[in-house]
Formats: C-alpha cells, structure tokens, sequence
C-alpha cells in the first residue's frame, strides 16, 4: 500500500530521485540546473501520489540536463538523432555524415548551455534553437541567377576613328579631315557605334532533352546585337547622306577604273 515502508526506510512505490529531481525544477535550484547544464525543452513527469494532491495527473516540467547527459542521450536514443537530423534539413543543413550531425549537436548543446547558464537559467534556448540562430548567421543569401548572359564588344574611340576613316576612302576617296571630325554629325556618328557596340551579344542557356538521343544537353542560344557588319553599314550611310558629291564622284572613279581594266584586258 501507499505509505508502506520498506527496510531501506523509503516509501513503497515511491521513486524518491524523480520527486527530488521535480522539486529542483520546480523550484529552479542547483544540481541538474548548475553549471554545464543545458535545457533540452519540456517533458512530461507523474508526480507520485503520496506528495501530491488528490487525482494530479502528468504535468510538463523543464527537460534540463548536464551537458555530458545531452551527448550521452543523443548517442543512445534513436529518436533523438532522428529529431536532430531532421532539424538538420530543415534549415537546410543536412549532410548525411552521422559524424557531423553528432559534432553539430554537441555545438549546439554547448551554445544552448551557454545561454541558459550565463542569463541564471531565464534563456530556455534549446539546441534546435540554437542550431536555427546558426543557420540563419551562417547561409549567406544567394544573388539572384541572371537569366541572360551578355558580352560586350570593346569598342575604343580610336578603333572607331580608324573604321569611319577607313571606310570613308572606299566611300568618299578621301580621309576624314579636322573639319569632318569637328562636325555634329561625326560625334553623333561615334557615339551611336558606341552604343551599337555596348549592346554585345545576348546569350541564353536552357537545359534541353535531346528527343534523338534522350540526353539532356545544355544549349547556349546566342543573339547578336552588334556586328560589325551593321557598324560598316551605319558608317557607310552616314558618310553617304554627309558627302553625297563625294561619294558620287568616287562611284564614277571606281566605274571608270573597272572599265578601263575590262577594255585593257581584252
């Protein structure tokens, strides 16, 4: 019966370590919540009959323990590692390695300790939330992924002077002289080659399955946006509406020229 006493001089019944251990939480006093202790969260105790009022049911106390009993109780409870490992993943953590989630709770058992004992056992900091405050300080934000990739063609202001020039001898027969290159039209010239060539060649990489092969390919689809086959036309319109007589009388001087050589070689 309750309240028998056993040669030993303890209650029949009655488990006087989990009734000492309640008292100690309850009260938030020294033993299991001195120093290197650890608070794992909340748990679920009877409290014995002969103590407690009449019809007291389970009631959830403070779950704290040294940290020596934290590491013990990860290696031989199963459930606990499972616990664990499946906090892992969910802040993205998970590795798969049963000797890195083993030394990740123990880091995190000791930060959790850490905080509970220095803030006098107020800071109830798990190691679940310690191992959330780690995670969120250490994953860096990833910057956004492009969708396209563009490469630019460098232009310089001299290779540009040197095409126009160039081109200006096949179109005008002549070199673009300090007053061509004094004229608006000049400037305005190069700077629209400038920003011909500033839009590059826009490239777009998409993943694709091949249907012949069943493979998935990695295929790079690239638009040009500047050529410098558009850049010799642009120059030579330009020139062309800027010079009209030059560039008529250069025609005439090509024609001729041909004709001379066809009469020649006959």
């Amino acid at each position: 019966m309750a309240g028998e006493k056993n040669p030993t001089g303890q209650t029949a019944g009655v488990d006087v370590n989990a009734v000492i251990a309640t008292a100690i939480a309850k009260a938030g006093g020294v033993g299991a919540v001195g120093q290197g202790s650890v608070y794992l969260g909340t748990k679920l105790t009877s409290v014995p009959g002969v103590i407690a009022k009449p019809g007291a049911k389970a009631e959830k106390i403070p779950d704290v323990k040294t940290i020596a009993q934290a590491n013990s109780l990860y290696l031989n409870d199963p459930r606990v590692r499972a616990n664990w490992s499946k906090t892992m993943r969910k802040y993205g953590l998970e590795t798969g390695n049963p000797l890195v989630e083993r030394k990740a709770w123990e880091t995190a058992v000791a930060g959790a300790s850490d905080w509970y004992v220095t803030s006098n056992q107020t800071a109830k900091i798990t190691p679940e939330q310690y191992l959330q405050w780690w995670a969120a300080g250490s994953t860096k934000k990833k910057a956004p992924k492009p969708d396209l990739s563009r490469s630019v063609y460098e232009y310089t202001p001299e290779q540009i002077g040197a095409d126009i020039d160039k081109i200006a001898q096949s179109v005008l027969g002549r070199t673009i002289n300090d007053a061509d290159k004094a004229a608006s039209w000049y400037s305005d010239l190069t700077n629209a080659i400038s920003n011909m060539a500033a839009k590059g060649t826009v490239s777009q990489v998409k993943d694709v399955r091949n249907p012949k092969t069943g493979k998935l390919e990695r295929v790079t689809t690239q638009t040009p946006e500047f050529t410098t086959q558009a850049t010799a036309a642009k120059i030579e319109s330009t020139l062309k509406n800027i010079a009209p007589e030059d560039a008529e009388r250069k025609k005439r001087s090509d024609f001729m020229s041909w004709m001379s050589d066809q009469i020649g070689g006959r």
